[in-house]
């Protein structure tokens, strides 16, 4: 599977809560670096998209960069939170692939001008 279809995929699985069929593109000691947080193995990172992840919504791909087995995904989410509140927020996403699965994610999310100001 080319690298980028890979990821595309996961955004269309992750959006219609398809947790299992997102576990699948994971290699079993892949490693998800998540702003601050960091899961390390598909157990963990299995945990975290089934127990920890609350947020549902969707992924909008501003763009999608491949270079062999790398990718970077520029978007935004827009959707809700654990409670109905409104969630909206850009993200960066670095993409490490491997045999055709995923070995490593890095997730940047946007915050705001605020967090750079006095």
């Amino acid at each position: 599977m080319i690298a980028g279809a890979l990821v595309e995929r996961y955004y269309a699985q992750i959006d219609a809560d398809d947790v299992d069929g997102v576990l699948t593109l994971f290699h079993d000691d892949a490693v998800y670096h998540r702003a601050d947080s960091l899961f390390v193995g598909k157990p963990r990172i299995a945990k975290f998209f089934r127990h920890e992840r609350l947020i549902r919504g969707e992924h909008r791909i501003e763009k999608i960069l491949s270079l062999g087995d790398e990718v970077v995904v520029i978007g935004r989410f827009e959707g809700e939170g654990a409670f109905g509140d409104a969630r909206s927020i850009g993200f960066v996403d670095l993409w490490s692939l491997d045999e055709g699965k995923v070995r490593g994610r890095r997730t940047y999310l946007a915050t705001g001008h605020e967090v750079v100001q006095q």
